[in-house]
């Protein structure tokens, strides 16, 4: 898969470090800084390749750097799934095919910050650049993997008094951003979309019910800027419209799309009986772009105008 040279998307997430959920309660604390000690030994000990889908699949932290505000790594990924290249000459209409070897795999990088200050909730800010293989989730699965290793475990005395062994346990979730008001502000308001799930019964063998999910969907196209008194119109309509939809409100939801003034659809699910609707938020996704030279696949090290950009995204949150 090829991404574009002249932008990423950088997904925005929230990075938790914790002990284990059944943990004891004078288990030891984990922190940002056991992480970053886990990576820099694994980078300098060559441990750092973590060979996953039937080893059809690697990831790897090649680069780790320190700056003021945030701890700055470079990720690599290698996927033998992916099929050759082909590329079409725009001035002569020929074809141009690169085929790949057996034991060669697509390679990708990208650059994750994470806030070395953590949040009121303790949860440390992490910007993500998305390329094939590299999002939110695969990231907190290298770190998991990265920390399991009795090298980087603490030990404390258990219950029945003998010591136990405790590793570093991480969950990335998606930011919370800007509110459905602030995205109206500047972007088109899409559609407001309704689906409902419900259940079907019937009696199938020996009298037994057989439970069948039903969806229905329903979709009102908008396709226009407005404002958010028109919006709290629209909404309100759209209440009344799918009022009569579904037999059980609590299997329904609403979902609306906002296209913002760099293209990107943002989408999110609304509560239509909340007053305060436009101060619910969006997952937070940004793209950089405008940059000085065309953004390569991959990186040898890390790129000082993309960070720079990445940097200036963190800021803002």
């Amino acid at each position: 898969m090829a991404v574009s040279s002249r932008y990423r998307w950088v997904a925005v997430g929230s990075l938790n470090v914790r002990n284990r959920l059944n943990a004891a309660e004078n288990a030891p604390d984990f922190q940002i800084a056991d992480l970053i000690a886990a990576l820099n030994d694994r980078i300098a000990n060559q441990t750092n390749f973590r060979f996953y889908s039937n080893e059809n699949r690697v990831m790897w932290c090649s680069h780790l750097v320190e700056s003021d505000d945030f701890y700055e790594l470079l990720l690599q990924t290698g996927d033998k799934d992916v099929s050759g290249f082909s590329f079409f000459h725009f001035e002569n209409r020929e074809f141009r095919d690169i085929d790949k070897e057996e034991d060669e795999g697509g390679h990708y990088s990208a650059h994750v910050l994470i806030s070395k200050a953590a949040d009121i909730e303790g949860r440390h800010p992490t910007l993500v650049e998305k390329v094939p293989g590299i999002f939110l989730g695969s990231v907190r699965d290298y770190f998991t993997w990265a920390c399991h290793d009795p090298s980087y475990e603490k030990e404390a005395e258990g219950p029945d008094g003998k010591p136990r062994q405790y590793r570093a346990i991480f969950d990335i979730d998606g930011y919370r951003s800007r509110t459905i008001g602030d995205a109206l502000a500047e972007g088109v308001l899409t559609d407001i979309e309704f689906v409902s799930i419900e259940e079907d019964f019937a009696l199938g063998h020996d009298e037994l019910p057989i439970v069948d999910e039903v969806v229905r969907q329903a979709k009102w196209k908008i396709g226009k800027k407005v404002t958010e008194e028109v919006a709290q119109g629209i909404f309100g309509k759209a209440k009344e419209f799918f009022a009569d939809f579904s037999d059980d409100p609590t299997s329904s939801q609403t979902y609306v799309r906002i296209k913002t003034e760099n293209g990107q659809v943002k989408r999110t699910e609304i509560d239509l009986d909340n007053a305060q609707m436009l101060e619910q938020s969006f997952i937070q996704n940004e793209v950089v772009s405008d940059f000085n030279e065309p953004l390569p696949a991959r990186y040898a090290t890390f790129h000082p105008e993309l960070v720079a950009k990445v940097r200036e995204l963190g800021a803002k949150i």
